[in-house]
């Protein structure tokens, strides 16, 4: 997807300079303006990284979310490093919905306007 430089930077701070799925900092370059649907968020775009873009493919955000749900049980059935990791305590399978970056931080806002406390990325905007 085309966007000018300021459409660009528009949305890579909608999500406060953040990935919309996972919440790592974007670069000023090399990262994707995906059509994700307005269901999701507002005007529909969203600023994704490379590597969960090459991890989504063509998925929608809701199997996105089936496909990441299942990366513990795959690790656990196809590397012997994780078996090893999780039998020595390195790492820790933890049963939890995924929530993606962009719903926790609508989540974070909601709260904060009924609370009356603007949540700092708001502010000056």
């Amino acid at each position: 997807m085309r966007l000018s430089k300021n459409k660009r930077e528009a949305l890579r701070q909608q999500f406060n300079g953040c990935c919309a799925y996972c919440g790592n900092e974007l670069p000023d370059r090399g990262w994707h303006a995906e059509a994700i649907g307005e269901e999701y968020v507002s005007g529909g775009l969203a600023a994704v990284c490379t590597d969960c873009r090459e991890a989504k493919g063509s998925a929608t955000p809701e199997a996105f979310r089936s496909i990441l749900a299942e990366q513990v049980e795959r690790a656990q059935r196809s590397s012997i490093n994780f078996r090893t990791a999780l039998r020595f305590g390195l790492v820790c399978p933890v049963a939890a919905p995924v929530h993606f970056w962009f719903e926790r931080q609508q989540a974070a806002c909601h709260s904060s306007m009924r609370s009356g406390v603007m949540p700092a990325h708001m502010i000056n905007q």
